[in-house]
């Protein structure tokens, strides 16, 4: 996997599959399910953007924002939101779920969403002169307009929180390994970002309703890869800074916990963009503290050192709250849960504030234990 596979929402569709036999009792022996095979690598296309941000024929993709969103009054917030989606590969037919965080900065406090139903999506033609995406699941819905402006939505249940917001054309695009495609062990993807979309909307917190607007990152992501969980996983990072750079670098691990890649994109405003290489510029990334979640026992990388030669750049990242966890329940293995939130850049030397990013942890809980050979709980 290149650098930056997000939620191991490759694996859900098997979680499910387990969490069913593992709560089931008399079971009759069997073997431990292994995934099929990725398809045979495909050679890759150009991407034609916006046509290229809407819905395709692959067994995973995904939507993605994260964005730091200020009031009137200079409050400050961020949030994450994130529609997956699967296809069957007998039937072709597609299904979705979302999942959404909201981070009050001032009172410290994360507000975890998910969608009340899976959905089923409607990829409009491209003779439809007005979307290119639709998405209606119920309290989450995305729509992407030909234009490439996306308006995009979710609240929970009862009503007490929610995010809706709307951005702009994109001026910028990140095309991550040069052509938004890669090649991984775990098979292959296509993925591009906006790094820095303009938007405007409302959150909802606790029953209060506030006008917002700001910057937010936005990646789609689709293909046919398999992650098996922890000790594989990613650390996973998006970075705005001060100067208008923009800059993604993901770490990778594989299935026995080893780092198989450091990667990154960089875009300096109003410049092409550079991809960067862990040996050639220069990449080390250390974990300097950790985090040990209350809900799942996940122990989390909480502080993190990260230089970058070439670019001269030595910075620290730190969440801006510690529990930014969004759990993988109620739709499969809590191993499959999260760390999603905002991280504070400062200058490893002098402290001083470089800008903010958002940092995505994967692989780090344990999966729950389950029985296969007809064990009762």
């Amino acid at each position: 996997m290149k650098g930056s596979i997000k939620h191991a929402i490759a694996t859900t569709g098997l979680l499910i599959g387990l969490l069913h036999v593992a709560c089931s009792t008399g079971l009759a022996p069997r073997d431990v399910p292994t995934p099929a095979p990725p398809e045979p690598t495909p050679t890759p296309r150009e991407l034609v953007l916006p046509p290229d941000d809407r819905s395709h024929s692959a067994p995973i993709e995904w939507w993605y924002y994260n964005g730091h969103l200020k009031s009137e009054a200079g409050e400050e917030y961020s949030f994450h939101y994130v529609i997956f989606q699967t296809e069957d590969s007998d039937s072709g037919s597609q299904t979705e779920f979302g999942q959404a965080g909201i981070t009050d900065i001032q009172k410290g406090k994360h507000t975890y969403i998910s969608s009340e139903r899976l959905g089923s999506s409607r990829s409009l033609t491209e003779n439809d002169d007005n979307s290119l995406l639709n998405l209606q699941l119920g309290n989450f819905d995305l729509e992407i307009a030909a234009d490439g402006s996306h308006t995009f939505s979710a609240h929970d249940l009862d009503g007490t929180s929610a995010l809706e917001l709307a951005t702009e054309i994109p001026t910028e695009v990140m095309l991550h390994d040069r052509i938004g495609w890669m090649d991984w062990p775990f098979g292959w993807t296509y993925y591009y970002s906006y790094p820095r979309m303009q938007a405007n909307g409302a959150l909802m917190i606790d029953d209060q309703s506030v006008d917002v607007k700001g910057e937010v990152w936005f990646d789609h992501q689709w293909g046919d890869f398999f992650v098996v969980g922890k000790p594989a996983g990613w650390q996973w990072f998006a970075i705005h800074l001060d100067d208008h750079r923009s800059l993604m670098i993901a770490e990778v691990r594989g299935a026995e916990g080893e780092v198989l890649a450091i990667d990154g994109t960089l875009i300096q405003s109003g410049s092409d963009q550079r991809v960067l290489d862990v040996e050639q510029d220069g990449i080390e990334l250390e974990v300097q503290e950790y985090w040990t979640s209350p809900r799942t026992a996940g122990e989390y990388p909480a502080k993190w050192r990260l230089r970058i030669d070439s670019i001269d750049l030595d910075i620290v990242m730190t969440p801006a709250i510690a529990d930014q966890e969004i759990p993988a329940l109620p739709y499969g293995n809590q191993a499959a849960a999260y760390w999603e939130g905002r991280v504070d850049v400062t200058d490893t030397a002098s402290g001083e504030s470089l800008g903010r990013g958002f940092a995505e942890l994967s692989g780090y809980v344990e999966p729950e234990p389950l029985s296969w050979r007809g064990e009762r709980r």
